[in-house]
This record gives C-alpha cells, sequence and structure tokens, in this order.
C-alpha cells in the first residue's frame, strides 16, 4: 500500500446495530447526541482529563514527534502525525463541527499506532496517544468505530476471546496442543483447563491458538517443567483487550472477566502471555484489581527469565545457530508495561550473539 492510499485510507465502519450493541453494555444512549453533541462531550472530557487539557495546551509545535512517528514516516503527511493530531484536537475544541470535521478525525486518529513514541520524543513528554484514545471514545459514543475493533470488542464480552470461537473449540485447540507436544518432544504435560489451580494462564486467542501455536506450547512446556500447577480457561482463555483502542468502559468490562474467573477458579497467580496492548492493561488495570482478591498478577517473561537466573531450566544457546539477533522493544511492553530487562536478558540466554538495535558493527 502506497503512502497516497494510506493518507486515503478510512476503516470500515461498524453498522449501527453493532454500535447499539456494545452501547447497551456500557449505558450509552446514542439518541440526541450525534455530530451535533460531538463538542460538548468533547468539553465535558477536558473537563474530566486534566492530562488532555494539559497535552492540548503544552504543545509548542517544535516537530520532535515527527522524527519517531511511523504514522508520519510512512506517510509524510503533517495530518497524520502527532501535530496534525493536535491541531485537530484543538479545531474541534475551538472551531464548529460538522461531517467534514467529524470524518477527518475518524481517518486520522484511527491511524494513529498509539504507540507512544511522540511522548518519549517530545520535551514536554505530551502524550498523544491518550488524545488519539479519548477522541476516538468520542466518536465511539456518537456511533462512529471501526468494524474490526467494535467486532473484536464484541467477540471479547459476548464469547470470552478475540476470534469469538466456542468454548468447546477452545478445549479442542488446548487439548490438541498437548498431543502435540507429546508426539514432538516425547513429553508427557498435565494442562488442566477450566479446574482450580494455583495459578491461570492467559494466552494471545488471536495468535497463540491458531498462528503461533509454538508459542503456546513453550508457555506450557515451561510451566510444567518450574512444576507449576496452572490452569486455561474457555471462558477467559484469552488477554487480548481491545477496549484499550477504543473505549475505556469496554476495556474495563474486557478487564473484569479476567478477574471474575480468577476468583471463580480460586488462582493465587495468573500469568500473562504475549499481547503488548494486553498486557498494558493486564499490568495496569488486572494486577491492581487481582490484589484486592489477594490474587498475585505477573507475565510469563519474567518467570522465564526467573528460572534462568536461579538455574532452574538448562539453555543450549548453540542450537540457535551464529546469527545476530536484535530485540526491538514493542510499543506497549516498553512505553505501557515496563517490561524492558527480561526480554533482553532471555534473548542474551538464549543465542550466541546479541545486539542492541542502535549497537555500531563490529
Amino acid at each position: 500500500m502506497g503512502s497516497a492510499s494510506i493518507n486515503e485510507y478510512r476503516h470500515e465502519k461498524a453498522s449501527p446495530d453493532l454500535i447499539e450493541r456494545l452501547h447497551s453494555r456500557v449505558s450509552i444512549r446514542l439518541s440526541g447526541q450525534g455530530i451535533n453533541g460531538f463538542r460538548e462531550l468533547l468539553r465535558r472530557r477536558l473537563r474530566e482529563n486534566r492530562n488532555l487539557a494539559i497535552s492540548l495546551s503544552l504543545c509548542m509545535g517544535c516537530g520532535a514527534c515527527l522524527t519517531v512517528c511511523p504514522a508520519y514516516l510512512a506517510t509524510h503527511n503533517i495530518k497524520n502525525s502527532p501535530l496534525g493530531r493536535i491541531a485537530l484536537a484543538r479545531s474541534l475544541v475551538r472551531g464548529s463541527i460538522n461531517e467534514n470535521s467529524i470524518n477527518e478525525a475518524y481517518t486520522y486518529f484511527w491511524q494513529c499506532l498509539t504507540c507512544r513514541r511522540c511522548a518519549w520524543a517530545c520535551p514536554f513528554g505530551v502524550d498523544v496517544a491518550d488524545i488519539s484514545r479519548t477522541i476516538r471514545s468520542l466518536l465511539y459514543e456518537i456511533g462512529l468505530a471501526p468494524n474490526y475493533v467494535a467486532g473484536v470488542i464484541n467477540n471479547l464480552e459476548s464469547m470470552g476471546n478475540f476470534l469469538g470461537l466456542p468454548e468447546d473449540v477452545i478445549k479442542e485447540v488446548i487439548l490438541s496442543v498437548v498431543d502435540q507436544i507429546k508426539h514432538e518432544k516425547g513429553v508427557n504435560v498435565k494442562v488442566k483447563v477450566n479446574e482450580p489451580a494455583y495459578a491461570m494462564l492467559l494466552p494471545s486467542a488471536c495468535a497463540d491458538y491458531t498462528v503461533a501455536v509454538n508459542t503456546l506450547k513453550g508457555y506450557i512446556l515451561l510451566l510444567n517443567e518450574l512444576g507449576i500447577d496452572f490452569t486455561l480457561s474457555t471462558r477467559v482463555p484469552d488477554i487480548t483487550n481491545y477496549g484499550l483502542f477504543m473505549d475505556e468502559r469496554h476495556m474495563r468490562l474486557i478487564a473484569e472477566r479476567i478477574v471474575e474467573e480468577s476468583r471463580r477458579l480460586g488462582v493465587k497467580l495468573v500469568i500473562a502471555g504475549e499481547c503488548g496492548h494486553g498486557w498494558r492493561v493486564f499490568k495496569n488495570y488486572v494486577v491492581p484489581r487481582l490484589k484486592e482478591y489477594g490474587i498475585e498478577g505477573t507475565h510469563i517473561l519474567y518467570i522465564a527469565a526467573d528460572a534462568i537466573r536461579r538455574g532452574l531450566i538448562k539453555l543450549d544457546a548453540l542450537v540457535n545457530g551464529d546469527l545476530t539477533y536484535m530485540y526491538m522493544d514493542p510499543c506497549h511492553y516498553a512505553r505501557g508495561g515496563d517490561l524492558v530487562k527480561e526480554p533482553r536478558f532471555i534473548l542474551s540466554n538464549t543465542v550466541m550473539r546479541y545486539a542492541e538495535l542502535n549497537d555500531k558493527p563490529n
């Protein structure tokens, strides 16, 4: 896709029926709002969110964010940049709200990756990702949201998983993975499904149950090697939380399913699997909620790194050859979830040659 087509791209909008279903779950009333109500919604959010108001007032247009924003670097469209999004948000606060400005907001705030690299580069720490998430939430409140994102949220809330799979299908996938491990590794692993256990594992259903099954196999093998009694839930098999991208009310609703299932199964520990945005929500929202009930939360990488340090698992870096491997911080891991050192530690103990992105070649 060329830069011209990216600039013109606008996500397919969710149907009114799907929006209505989502609205009903978080008690949003669409009637009487629409485009005419957007400005009042934005002004109300500015009063409620001090960080949003400060961010919009602090930006001095220095352009430091332009050097790191993936959307701008790919399109060279100033509207598709942190500066452009701030300018657009300011115009929505001060100017007239019409169909054209709403469509422009829908286009460019949904092209923001919410990676927060702009906040990292900004001398004032202005987080345009927070502005993007706010505008998206308001657009959703007046009935505008991408069909894909709304559909995934609906799946997570109605079926408990990213793909919208029935529980019996999720269970069959898990049992199939256990059989594959036995066939490939000659190891009889123990995996509980929907049973009480010490810990509950939360993989990423969008990948670990489908295209990245080897990741799920790795989780299971590691936890079995360490003797951790764990369970997988077909009610909540998934750490994915697309509410983060669209609306915090849905983010909380999806996250609370994890809390409820953890309590139902009586676990003492919940282990997050790979998923950047899932981890960001888990660390910052789910873990504090779990602690209210005496349940701890962690990431599988913390468990793996600790096992390596304590010599509980043995690694043979030679099997990965003499290639040089490089680790790039995932946006939500590093700038949303403080998961920085452990991935590097694991990689440095897993391969013969490891380098940082900006290391000079020997």
